[in-house]
């Protein structure tokens, strides 16, 4: 344990992925301040549209986090900030999972071949895969890619609608189950556009096979959910009353 500890400080340096400030007390990642702000904001309930769960809001020290994860190699990550989410401990995000039809298929959001070499693992598998080893599910991979899109993180919501818009196609298994829940997952949630897009290509395939008298039920489940400008600031305004009250 001691000899991994040592090979984790060389490589990242023994700074907290979340404040960036050097500590002996890593988890291995974060400082015992940013632990206990991400299970702060672990406890805020989103569920940014009826069908749609996300474990985290964008804040300062979850966009460092998923940053490591996508940017900097850290595919551990996916499992840490699983692990420490509602899905599992504070019991939102899982207790709605519970309640879903049974089996669960928890189908991430493909990457491009190009951003695959890249990073060289997609942080949406290692997201799903976390998934279902909290909820009990099994990673499927029924979505393909048919065309590369620019990065939507800088675009206007119709922008990213035209930008991921028949970007994937559906590849279900010749025995397609009639029951269960099919969970895409991805990231962030910004405005819908990749994951509604994910969800319209199951939809156009399910509404056309033979399933028997039941189609499975479609979700979504993403790490982050970038909140509209008025929401944080709600957020900070309420923290800044709890410190006042403390």
């Amino acid at each position: 344990m001691n000899l991994i500890r040592s090979m984790e400080n060389f490589v990242f340096g023994a700074e907290c992925l979340g404040c960036g400030r050097a500590s002996e007390r890593l988890d291995p990642w974060l400082c015992p301040g940013c632990v206990a702000e991400l299970e702060r904001v672990s406890k805020v309930t989103l569920f940014p549209g009826p069908d749609v769960y996300s474990l985290y809001p964008m804040r300062p020290i979850t966009r460092s986090l998923v940053h490591a994860l996508k940017y900097k190699g850290v595919s551990g990550m996916a499992t840490y900030l699983v692990r420490h989410s509602s899905a599992k401990i504070s019991g939102v995000v899982g207790s709605e999972l519970d309640l879903l039809p049974k089996p669960l298929y928890f189908v991430p959001v493909p990457l491009h071949r190009a951003r695959y070499r890249e990073r060289g693992y997609n942080q949406a598998e290692k997201i799903a895969a976390a998934l279902a080893v909290c909820a009990d599910g099994r990673v499927c991979k029924w979505l393909r890619r048919k065309t590369f899109v620019v990065s939507q993180t800088k675009l206007s919501r119709e922008e990213r609608e035209r930008n991921v818009q028949d970007a994937f196609e559906c590849v279900l298994p010749k025995e397609m189950p009639s029951r269960g829940t099919i969970i895409v997952v991805d990231d962030v949630y910004t405005t819908g556009a990749t994951t509604g897009a994910c969800l319209a290509a199951f939809e156009r395939v399910l509404e056309k096979g033979n399933f028997g008298g039941g189609l499975p039920v479609l979700k979504v489940c993403t790490l982050l959910y970038d909140e509209p400008a008025s929401a944080i600031a709600d957020y900070a305004a309420d923290c800044q009353m709890e410190w006042d009250a403390d």
